[in-house]
C-alpha cells in the first residue's frame, strides 16, 4: 500500500512538473471610469494540451448606458490547433451571444447563436491566444464569439488591428510581445482594456 501511494505521488507530481500557467490581468474602461476587470489564463497541461480562459464582468452606467456583462470563453489547443472553443455572452442577466466550436478529425463544427456550419480552415491563432504571443506576424485571427476570421493589419510597431464580423474594430497594443493594452471600438463608445499593475 505504501509502495502504490509512492507511486501515485510520484506520478502526480511528474504530471504536474511540466505544467504551467501565466495569467493576464487587465481593468475594463470606459469614457475614463474603470467598469470591470478582464482575467485571462493560459495552461500548460501535462497531456501536451494548452488551455485558455478568458473571463470579464462590468457593470457601466453612463447617461444612456446602463448595462452589465458577463462572458467567459475557453479554449483548447493541441500541437499549435484549436481542438475546442466555447463562449458565451450574458449581458443584464440574459444570454446575449454564444458559440461553440469543435474539431471533429476533419473540419470545424461550429454551433452558436447564429446558427449552425461547418469549415476547414486552420486556427492557429485566436483573438486570446494572441494576448500572449506577439511576435507571430500573421495575415489573420480566428475570432472566437463569432466563429470566424478577421483579416490583420499592422499600423506601427507592437500594434495589431482588425475588424471583426460584428463591425468592431479591436486595437491591441504589446510589450514584450505580450498585450499591454488595447482598444474595443463600438458604436458608442470605446472601451479600453489596461494591463492591471
Amino acid at each position: 500500500m505504501y509502495k502504490r501511494v509512492l507511486i501515485v505521488m510520484f506520478q502526480f507530481v511528474t504530471l504536474h512538473s511540466f505544467a504551467g500557467t501565466e495569467t493576464l490581468s487587465y481593468d475594463i474602461s470606459v469614457f475614463n471610469t474603470t467598469v470591470g476587470k478582464m482575467v485571462i489564463t493560459h495552461d500548460k497541461q501535462a497531456d501536451g494540451t494548452d488551455l485558455y480562459t478568458l473571463v470579464t464582468s462590468s457593470k457601466a452606467k453612463f447617461l444612456w448606458l446602463n448595462k452589465t456583462n458577463d462572458s467567459r470563453y475557453q479554449l483548447v489547443y493541441k500541437a499549435g490547433r484549436l481542438l475546442s472553443s466555447t463562449f458565451k455572452e450574458i449581458e443584464n442577466g440574459e444570454l446575449k451571444r454564444w458559440c461553440n466550436i469543435k474539431w471533429d478529425g476533419a473540419k470545424y463544427q461550429v454551433d452558436g447563436y447564429k446558427g449552425k456550419r461547418t469549415f476547414t480552415d486552420d486556427i492557429s491563432v485566436s483573438t486570446i491566444t494572441a494576448y500572449f504571443d506577439g511576435s507571430k506576424k500573421i495575415n489573420r485571427i480566428f475570432y472566437e464569439s463569432e466563429g470566424d476570421f478577421a483579416n490583420i493589419e499592422y499600423p506601427e510597431p507592437n500594434t495589431m488591428e482588425f475588424k471583426t464580423s460584428d463591425g468592431h474594430k479591436s486595437i491591441y497594443h504589446y510589450v514584450n510581445n505580450k498585450v499591454n493594452n488595447t482598444e474595443f471600438k463600438l458604436s458608442f463608445a470605446t472601451v479600453y482594456m489596461t494591463l492591471s499593475k
